[in-house]
């Protein structure tokens, strides 16, 4: 992704449902979100289907930027929106 001055990431509608969270909800959330990607890193969630395994792929560099570089996190996070939108079976 290129980085031009001034230029933001789209908005997600799942901020704005986070955003309706309260602080405590929002928490619990971040945790269990937490507990799903060490499970996924772990490799204890296996995908059935290319749509599913792209998805959780894209959990990769998120986890990456939440456990390291965190200026990473805003493009990891736009990958994983833009797969998710793109086809992940959800349901």
């Amino acid at each position: 992704m290129p980085k031009i001055p001034g230029a933001r990431l789209r908005q997600s509608p799942y901020a704005a449902k986070l955003a309706r969270l309260e602080p405590e909800g929002a928490t619990a959330l971040a945790q269990i979100a937490l507990v799903l990607l060490d499970a996924i890193n772990a490799s204890k969630l296996v995908a059935t289907d290319a749509g599913t395994r792209a998805l959780l792929e894209s959990l990769y560099p998120v986890q990456n930027a939440l456990y390291g570089a965190s200026d990473g996190l805003p493009e990891a996070m736009s990958g994983f929106f833009s797969t998710a939108k793109k086809g992940a079976n959800h349901g």
